[in-house]
């Protein structure tokens, strides 16, 4: 094997260049050759002028196929013995689970992974969703007996799956997900006092509806108010958000890749998320200078301290989320002050050169 290979083990390609750069970067520096597996290959070209080595596992991140997801160890057993890493980094369900099982049969010892959040599994509590979660949670026990470390997003995701006997506490560590390029997103004063935004994909579990719903309380009160809400759909579509649209609740700004200018223009971010691994847009949003309006639940709550830089409240409570978005309109003054400590809160938490220096000598 050789001493300078990672290979990182990825579900969509667009998430490589979103959110693993600049850890591709910091390992190169360190003289390691790069490969990096997807479940799609849209990116490849970016990907590989990177000076990665990139390969495609044509695969649905969401698909429980069993036929799927029994073939997947095989594959990635193959690509890891071509590779032939010294170093295997898993993030995400599938990847940590048939990954880390692959690379052990490989021969590769030294295997991390990362949980970027527990999932809808772990979120609902239909029938279907308690099968899927008790068969989850087994794979995940057998699988997290390989990695040399599990990193985990926030305490509370790291202290569920120590509680489930999913992983041992021994082996987890806990990273500010993939850190805030304080370069790219740097402050920005405030100038727009009648601006909210929300930037998010179109899932229900992100709260759409919620913002939605409070966003149509606040311009009722507010005409002048602009509730802006930016992201590609998922299982919301923009047809479902129609009737907010029509009235003006909401202007919805599609999808883009150059999210530093809605920031700079918005006066306060929302995310009424159930549940993250970790709420990257608050701390992007943090980094701008600006307050966020979050959920006091897992993965939000670290990026918030209520009433410093921004609020924290109630999951699916669309009331108490119009009053502090209502606050910020009729309070002007704690928009610039809360923007400032959201900056310094942001200097302190989520830098990301410092998470990934951690990352690297953790791997290394």
């Amino acid at each position: 094997m050789n001493d300078k290979k990672i290979l990182m083990v990825m579900t969509a390609s667009k998430m490589v260049l979103s959110f693993r750069t600049d850890l591709i970067k910091k390992f190169q520096s360190q003289g390691y050759t790069v490969g990096v597996t997807a479940f799609d290959d849209i990116c490849r070209e970016q990907i590989e002028s990177l000076g990665v080595e990139f390969f495609c596992i044509s695969d649905n991140n969401r698909s429980l196929s069993p036929f799927k997801i029994l073939s997947l160890e095989k594959k990635y057993y193959k690509i890891i013995k071509s590779f032939n890493p010294s170093i295997i980094f898993t993030f995400m369900l599938k990847p940590n689970i048939f990954a880390t099982r692959a690379g052990k049969k490989a021969g590769v010892k030294k295997i991390y992974s990362m949980v970027e959040g527990a999932g809808d599994a772990f979120i609902y509590n239909t029938l279907k969703w308690k099968i899927i979660r008790r068969v989850m949670s087994s794979m995940y026990k057998k699988s997290f007996k390989i990695p040399k470390k599990v990193f985990f997003l926030n305490t509370d995701d790291q202290n569920e799956f120590i509680r489930r006997g999913l992983v041992k506490e021994d082996k987890c560590e806990i990273v500010h997900g993939v850190g805030v390029n304080l370069d790219k997103f740097a402050f920005k004063p405030i100038e727009n006092f009648a601006n909210f935004l929300m930037v998010a994909r179109m899932l229900e579990t992100k709260g759409v509806y919620e913002y939605a719903k409070a966003s149509r309380i606040v311009k009722k009160k507010y005409p002048q108010v602009v509730c802006g809400y930016l992201g590609a759909e998922g299982t919301v579509k923009v047809s479902d958000l129609k009737e907010f649209i029509d009235d003006g609740s909401l202007v919805y700004y599609g999808e883009t890749r150059d999210v530093v200018k809605y920031y700079e223009k918005a006066t306060v971010c929302v995310l009424p998320s159930y549940r993250e691994g970790f709420g990257l847009v608050n701390a992007e949003a943090n980094a701008v200078g600006r307050p966020v309006i979050t959920c006091n639940t897992n993965g939000t709550k670290d990026t918030v301290k209520d009433g410093y830089n921004g609020f924290l409240v109630p999951v699916k409570e669309v009331k108490e989320l119009a009053e502090k978005m209502i606050y910020f309109i009729e309070h002007p003054e704690k928009a610039v002050e809360m923007g400032e400590n959201a900056r310094a809160f942001a200097e302190q938490n989520f830098d990301q050169k410092y998470i990934n220096q951690k990352i690297f000598e953790i791997a290394n």
